[in-house]
């Protein structure tokens, strides 16, 4: 074998573990939503759609994960509960508020209440959910 061949083969098998190591590593980074609840409801006067849902596969310190929207506007604001307490809203990548929602995770039809606040305490506002679908809908 010629250092020429020799170099190729190295060089192609390094490509190969680079390449399983890599697709290793994204799979790892995936977070599966499971155990999805659908709510709709308001806050304050407010209307919207929310989904929450407890992570699977490690990509998240998130004991609670979803979204929600209002009516008004489409634009999906992501969900995290890192202390399985306050459920923070992020737009943009800034914490800009957070709910406070008890036992969310209900049966269809059921009601969820809890309040929203700001992330600096100034406001508050009632949220009244209704629970419309489980699993992926």
């Amino acid at each position: 074998m010629t250092i020429k061949n020799y170099n190729y083969t190295c060089m192609k098998k390094l490509f190969i573990l680079s390449a399983i190591l890599l697709s290793s590593a994204l799979t790892k980074a995936q977070t599966i939503w499971t155990s999805e609840t659908k709510l709709k409801g308001f806050i304050g006067k407010y209307e919207i759609v929310m989904t929450l849902a407890i992570p699977y596969g490690g990509a998240t310190s998130c004991f609670t994960i979803g979204e929600y929207y209002y009516l008004s506007k489409k634009k999906n604001i992501d969900l995290c509960s890192e202390d399985d307490e306050r459920i923070v809203e992020r737009v943009d990548g800034n914490e800009t508020g957070y709910f406070i929602l008890k036992n969310w995770n209900k049966k269809i039809g059921q009601t969820v209440i809890g309040t929203w606040h700001t992330m600096d305490g100034k406001k508050a506002f009632p949220v009244t959910l209704k629970v419309i679908g489980k699993g992926k809908n």
